[in-house]
């Protein structure tokens, strides 16, 4: 994983945000092909149902056969387990269970963040790499401040991406600048060009 990180660090993509892709990827790849007539993963589909971000996803991967089965599953369940009350009643809270896919998808980032704040508080090769050319989305940049345990660790993390996000700033107001009626002659350049991007990826992530 270490040298994973390594060689897949981009200046404006979230690691993070790629491995676990990536991972989800072969999840749903080994979930169509292996894994749609298991019984055990079939029933917590049905009980904790697929959200509307994986079942697009798994949509557009277009299975039809697997869709048929899932779908039967989900649709014969909520047939069957719907009634309608005459009068409205309080009904005991009931326990969510979670959509398979995301939880899946937890753990791939639980563990990649939780690997990046081990390497980069003890791998001064990953240190230099990540500030040299990586990046991280905040949301997963939270994650790993908040699994590690080193306040100079953190502020060190900090730092790194302060100064990236401060380059994204000079340049989001080079666009701005770029945007006055005396300067509209002006083209953008390619780092202006990629910072709009850079500002998305680091408040969205990569889907």
């Amino acid at each position: 994983m270490y040298f994973e990180m390594i060689e897949n660090f981009r200046e404006d993509k979230c690691i993070i945000c790629y491995l676990k892709n990536k991972a989800m990827n072969k999840f749903f790849d080994d979930f169509l092909y292996e894994s749609v007539n298991d019984y055990s993963l079939r029933d917590k589909i049905r009980k904790g149902g697929i959200c509307p971000a994986h079942a697009r996803k798994l949509e557009s991967l277009g299975d039809v056969l697997a869709h048929a089965i899932i779908y039967s599953d989900l649709l014969s369940n909520f047939k069957n387990n719907h009634h309608i009350e005459i009068l409205p009643r309080k009904k005991k809270a009931k326990e969510q269970n979670m959509c398979v896919f995301c939880e899946k998808e937890n753990g791939f980032e639980d563990t990649y963040t939780r690997a990046f704040s081990s390497f980069f508080a003890t791998q001064s090769q990953f240190k230099s790499a990540f500030a040299e050319r990586g990046f991280i989305c905040q949301r997963h940049l939270n994650q790993v401040l908040e699994k590690t345990t080193s306040i100079s660790v953190q502020k060190e993390l900090w730092l790194v991406m302060g100064a990236k996000i401060d380059k994204i700033l000079h340049h989001l107001e080079k666009i701005k600048e770029k945007n006055d009626y005396r300067n509209i002659h002006i083209n953008y350049t390619p780092d202006e060009i990629r910072a709009w991007h850079m500002a998305v990826e680091f408040v969205a992530g990569a889907q």
